[in-house]
């Protein structure tokens, strides 16, 4: 009887421009060549099932990335784990994995982030503090219709800004996704413009 395995990786510095296709690809050719009993699809071109949560930007590292793998029956969760990360190039690592109760998809299941912005240019914390401590911030997005104007304070569910780390814990998923992009927006449109910046997705909440 198959099973779905929920697996949690980190994608580190060396991997961080590796787009979201080319790191689903990563992961398919390296469970091919692994010892792992996973299901493929039935048809004229079967395929591994596998689905990811919900898109990591590029030039964004994670401690907390999520994909879901149907497996021919239950595999042994050390061995899998040590399975996978033999095969996994440098930047990619394995770091959990489990049996979920829950047959719902990933990514319908995905809520919440937390994201750490590291700021590296000068810049006054207290203003940026400031700006996130109030209750609307108007951001114009671009559709292929018109422009939308958002209140992006209305999906920041706490923060804090502690020189040079700024910490937001946002809504996320396909209903109301705060791209920890759009904040460095806020900031450029509000503050002053920062260009020298790392940002990693410290949690994906499930």
């Amino acid at each position: 009887m198959s099973e779905i395995i929920r697996v949690k990786y980190e994608k580190r510095e060396e991997v961080k421009y590796v787009g979201h296709l080319d790191t689903m690809r990563t992961f398919i050719r390296c469970i091919k060549r692994t010892n792992i009993p996973v299901s493929y699809s039935k048809g004229f071109n079967p395929r591994i099932q596998i689905s990811f949560a919900l898109p990591l930007g590029v030039g964004v590292t994670s401690k907390s990335e999520f994909f879901d793998l149907t497996l021919e029956n239950k595999m042994n969760i050390d061995l899998f784990l040590s399975e996978l990360n033999s095969t996994l190039p440098d930047g990619f690592k394995v770091v959990a994995a489990y049996y979920p109760e829950s047959k719902k998809s990933l990514m319908s299941l995905v809520k919440e982030a937390v994201y750490e912005i590291t700021i590296n240019d000068e810049i006054n914390f207290e203003k940026v503090d400031a700006l996130f401590q109030q209750n609307e911030i108007l951001i114009e997005k671009n559709t292929d219709k018109n422009v939308v104007i958002k209140n992006i304070k209305e999906g920041i569910l706490d923060f804090s800004i502690n020189n040079p780390v700024c910490r937001f814990h946002v809504t996320a998923g396909s209903s109301n996704n705060v791209n920890p992009n759009t904040i460095i927006e806020a900031i450029n449109q509000y503050v002053q413009e920062v260009r020298n910046f790392d940002i990693c997705r410290k949690e994906l909440i499930i």
